[in-house]
């Protein structure tokens, strides 16, 4: 039976338990899931009487995205099997 690595014993997830880094992966899909399907808005406004305000924020790209669910991943053990393709000669 593999050794568990949990709580995360360095890194930027240092200290962090499998609940955590669960918890943390299924964030970022929403987040990605919200940015791919254009519903998380990047700026937002309103006017109250005579003054108006607007707010605009800058988001997580897709590639920090993707690149934090894979980072996830390996932590959780979840992952593509495959290896690399080389050629084989005769």
């Amino acid at each position: 039976m593999p050794k568990s690595i949990f709580p995360v014993p360095r890194g930027t997830y240092a200290g962090m338990t499998e609940q955590q880094v669960t918890d943390a992966r299924n964030t970022a899909q929403q987040q990605l899931i919200g940015l791919l399907s254009g519903t998380r808005p990047q700026s937002a406004g309103y006017t109250q009487g005579e003054g108006g305000r607007n707010v605009t924020f800058a988001g997580a790209s897709e590639a920090q995205l993707r690149n934090m669910l894979r980072e996830l991943n390996a932590l959780l053990g979840v992952g593509t099997s495959r290896r690399a393709i080389r050629p084989y000669f005769r």
